[in-house]
């Protein structure tokens, strides 16, 4: 056993060794067995900062000890819908089945958040094959089909993006999402073609595809002021084929986010457009605590699954869309260069956008990796 891991044997240990009547729950649903060859349970043990519920969670599946190691009641059959979960706080979404790593995870693709060389962020414009992972939602209006929100492809068959989206208070009643477009750069042109060192290079001709099931988060609130669990996946109609101009973006395989973190979109919301381009800005991360009192005056309680980045004159998410990421590039151990990530979703933020000292709210995206787990299927 690691150091880490006896010190997290250790904590276990010191929450449960006084609870003495839990030795002597039985199992009545699984096998009475050392916590170590538990997954669900270890999986659980081996996260940061335990919370109050997750120790309760832990301390009534104990069932006796083995010499100073503590044995567990871990169920027979350990997937997904099987497994027992702690209470969760809403907006975290813990999930105790051992598969939650999504480098490894059959229906997420291995060749994920793969950019051209990173460029300057200085101007508001991406280049033409710049974050290939964005996708548009179309609408259909009475009179026609309309762009409002964003997100991006996270898999050849699934679109991530924000719950308010699909069912928000802003969402006019006779719209009705429809389709996403993938490889999207000029909203304004059939064919996006840009002059680049004297030569005129044209991306690929649009993608769009029919969404087959649109995916709330079920404990998302449309009338809430404080957007919790403003998340939602989009299964398509087909698998998508990637390309130079079609590619997917990395989930977060831990909760790190950085420092500097961008966003893009074409900044389209329900109910306002701002640009036929693709647009890119880079923003700062805001401390939660920080963000927290702000919004306080404003009568609004963020809690757990939210973030903030931004506050600066100018600079919001509203330079993207509702419904799209906020973005990190992240090197990981093995990995011969960065890779991007979907830390956030774009969620809400004051009015007007750009307001200094009023940072944008965002879906943290890793805390609901095992809802987004559970909800993808072949």
């Amino acid at each position: 056993m690691d150091f880490s891991l006896r010190n997290l044997f250790l904590l276990f240990l010191a929450n449960f060794f006084i609870s003495v009547l839990s030795a002597q729950n039985p199992c009545f649903n699984g096998d009475c067995i050392p916590i170590q060859r538990c997954p669900p349970l270890l999986n659980i043990l081996k996260s940061n900062n335990l919370r109050p519920e997750q120790i309760k969670f832990l301390q009534d599946s104990q069932c006796g000890f083995v010499g100073r190691n503590p044995n567990v009641c871990c169920p027979k059959n350990s997937g997904p819908e099987n497994t027992p979960r702690p209470p969760i706080n809403q907006g975290e979404n813990p999930d105790p089945s051992p598969n939650l790593n999504v480098r490894n995870h059959p229906l997420l693709p291995s060749d994920c958040g793969q950019d051209v060389d990173e460029r300057i962020v200085g101007g508001e414009r991406t280049d033409i094959d710049e974050f290939p992972w964005m996708v548009l939602l179309e609408y259909q209006k009475p009179n026609g089909i309309t762009t409002a929100c964003g997100g991006v492809l996270i898999s050849k068959r699934y679109v991530l993006t924000a719950a308010h989206c699909l069912k928000g208070k802003d969402l006019p009643k006779s719209w009705k999402l429809s389709r996403v477009r993938l490889g999207e750069y000029d909203t304004a042109q059939e064919i996006d073609c840009i002059n680049e060192s004297g030569s005129r290079v044209c991306a690929d001709p649009t993608v769009t595809v029919p969404i087959e099931e649109q995916i709330a988060h079920e404990d998302y609130i449309p009338t809430a002021k404080e957007q919790r669990n403003d998340i939602a996946l989009l299964r398509l109609a087909r698998d998508v084929t990637f390309s130079h101009y079609v590619k997917p973006i990395c989930l977060p395989e831990d909760p790190s986010l950085g420092r500097l973190l961008d966003v893009a979109g074409w900044g389209k919301t329900e109910i306002r457009s701002e640009s036929n381009f693709k647009l890119k800005v880079r923003l700062p991360l805001v401390q939660n605590d920080e963000c927290r009192r702000t919004y306080q005056n404003a009568g609004v309680e963020l809690g757990d699954g939210q973030i903030c980045a931004g506050g600066q004159v100018g600079k919001d998410s509203c330079r993207g869309d509702s419904g799209g990421p906020l973005m990190s590039r992240v090197r990981a151990p093995n990995d011969d260069k960065p890779k991007w990530v979907s830390v956030g979703v774009v969620s809400f933020g004051p009015s007007p956008c750009g307001m200094p000292g009023w940072p944008g709210v965002y879906s943290k995206v890793h805390d609901f990796v095992p809802w987004i787990l559970q909800n993808i299927k072949e």
